[in-house]
């Protein structure tokens, strides 16, 4: 197998396994957690899940950069590639710019998810009551579910990008 080939490979299963992994927790566990009584454990439950996803997440983000870019230089391209005539004056350079910029803006809702407010609103989770109604964990649980939605359309996004470089 040529070095290319495997890059390529690389870049697809890690891509694979960072929005699959997206999609079970947007639609699968998140949805069941609501569910389970007392908040607390709840709270356990996601951030342990939580915290092994985001290792697991970010070493799939790294991956996908640096094969990305070692894919954009084993196509035989340069550098020159993101030169503003390159990147804006043809169809590849256009579309390899819509997919860049929407996967650093997936980076960007990645951080402040599991940085920032997924953090936080585990912590809630955990020190809540059961019945208690705590309007900054509500504010959490909203800040979150769209962070979510909003990713998996930018990973829509990026995958309809990929398929037109691809061709």
């Amino acid at each position: 197998m040529s070095f290319y080939l495997f890059t390529v490979y690389l870049h697809i299963f890690a891509a694979f396994v960072w929005l699959g992994g997206m999609l079970f927790l947007a639609f699968v566990l998140a949805p069941v957690s609501r569910k389970i009584d007392p908040p607390s454990l709840r709270g356990n439950l996601l951030k342990v899940i939580g915290t092994r996803f985001r290792i697991v997440g970010w070493i799939c983000i790294v991956t996908l950069i640096i094969t990305g870019f070692l894919n954009i230089f084993n196509k035989g391209m340069t550098h020159e590639i993101f030169l503003p005539e390159q990147m804006f004056g043809t169809e590849f350079g256009r579309t390899l710019a819509m997919k860049l910029t929407v996967v650093t803006l997936m980076i960007i809702l990645s951080i402040i998810h599991d940085f920032f407010v997924g953090p936080r609103m585990t912590a809630l989770l955990q020190n809540s009551k059961p019945g208690e109604q705590n309007p900054e964990l509500q504010k959490m649980r909203w800040q979150v579910s769209w962070l979510a939605r909003l990713n998996t359309v930018f990973a829509v996004l990026v995958i309809f990008f990929a398929a037109k470089l691809a061709r």
